[in-house]
Parts: structure tokens; C-alpha cells; sequence
């Protein structure tokens, strides 16, 4: 295990791998609690999985994109980005739904939120929506909404 750690660390800037048979498939908790606020508080996040979820500049991603840029499960693709307002892509946008959700801690708090988008293909506000749907991840202390770091799990809805 620990070549197959030291060999995929050496590609500079690449997310390590998961080993086959292992899935990514983290609960809204386990974002928040052990990738979003260790990332935001500039802490180490563990050895183990320090290089799973990738630093994307921004949102200018359209979805089909992100194959090989972000880590993926097989129909969600997660990623670190800063928060922004305009999520305007190449081919579309990303349009708020106005809809957060709280993300609960083990013991009841909220710990985060959770805010829904779609994808829109063309130009704001006449374009056309998409099956693929974003959640984003964020802290909820107010002062650290600016700028912030999140946590994105795009994921693609099938009809």
C-alpha cells in the first residue's frame, strides 16, 4: 500500500487514487466535518486521504468537464473551490435553486449547509436546464462565508 501511496504522490498537483474496490462516497457530516473545515482552517487533513479531493480554481467547469479535473464515484464528481456568485461556464451556468439545507453534526448542531444548483445550458437567464445538479458545501459561521472554501459533489441526475 504504501508504494502505491509514494508513486501516486509523486505525479506533482494529481489527486491520489483510490485502490479499486474502494468507493468515495462520504455522508453530508463526513464533507463538512473531515474535508471542509480541516481545509478551511488550513489544517492538515489526514495523510490518508490528503489528496482525494482535488483544488479547482473555480466554477467556470461546465459538468461534462470535470472527468479527470475532480474526484469521482462513478456518478458524483467532488472538488475544493472558492464560493462565488457567478458560476458562469463555457457552455452555461449554474443556477441557484434558493434552496439550503443545514447539515447536522453528530450531536444535533449544525455543523454546515448545503445549497442546491442545476445546470443551464446558454446564456442567463433563457438557457436551458440540465439533469446534472450541484450541492455545494459550506461553514456556517457568517464571518467565513466570504471567500470561503467548499466543498462541490456535482452530480448528474438520469431520467
Amino acid at each position: 500500500m504504501r508504494d502505491v501511496k509514494e508513486k501516486e504522490e509523486k505525479d506533482d498537483g494529481k489527486m491520489l487514487k483510490l485502490p479499486p474496490g474502494f468507493r468515495f462516497s462520504p455522508t453530508d457530516e463526513e464533507l463538512v466535518l473531515h474535508f471542509l473545515h480541516p481545509k478551511k482552517q488550513q489544517a492538515s487533513l489526514s495523510p490518508l486521504y490528503a489528496h482525494l479531493v482535488p483544488d479547482l480554481k473555480s466554477h467556470h467547469h461546465d459538468p461534462w468537464d470535470l472527468h479527470g479535473k475532480a474526484l469521482s464515484n462513478g456518478s458524483h464528481y467532488f472538488y475544493f473551490s472558492r464560493m462565488m456568485n457567478n458560476r458562469i461556464t463555457e457552455n452555461g451556468y449554474w443556477k441557484d435553486l434558493d434552496m439550503e439545507e443545514p447539515v447536522f453534526g453528530e450531536a444535533g448542531e449544525i455543523i454546515g449547509m448545503k445549497k442546491s444548483l442545476t445546470f443551464h445550458i446558454g446564456e442567463a437567464p433563457t438557457g436551458q436546464e440540465t439533469n446534472w445538479v450541484m450541492q455545494e458545501y459550506h461553514l456556517v459561521s457568517f464571518h467565513e462565508l466570504a471567500n470561503s472554501t467548499q466543498v462541490s459533489a456535482n452530480i448528474p441526475q438520469k431520467c
